[in-house]
């Protein structure tokens, strides 16, 4: 569980500001984005660390579970924000996932 939740928060911690530049804020109220940044995460981060550790999959089936996730939260961002357009909202999934998987196989290689 521990390890679940600094991964959940290293995720977090990434992906947010690229949720707020990319969908900009939801209202005037500053905790909207982070709230939706957490939900979008709770939908897809449990399931695919779970996956991960219980499957041991190869890099191309976790790049791809990746993909699939960015495309997941982008829907889901477009059913938020209509108003984002979907190839922004896909775009800003995209972006947000790739930033924090980027980073943390960076953090991954050098301190592994």
């Amino acid at each position: 569980m521990t390890l679940w939740l600094g991964l959940f928060l290293w995720t977090l911690v990434l992906e947010l500001p690229v949720y707020e530049l990319g969908a900009g804020p939801l209202t005037k109220r500053w905790w909207h984005t982070s709230v939706l940044a957490l939900l979008l995460n709770l939908l897809t981060h449990p399931l695919f660390t779970w996956w991960q550790y219980e499957t041991e999959p190869s890099r191309l089936a976790v790049l791809g579970a990746e993909l699939c996730i960015a495309a997941a939260e982008g829907l889901a961002l477009y059913c938020l924000r209509r108003e984002l357009g979907l190839g922004r909202a896909l775009l800003v999934g995209a972006a947000a996932n790739g930033t924090s998987y980027g980073l943390g196989l960076l953090a991954w290689h050098l301190l592994g």
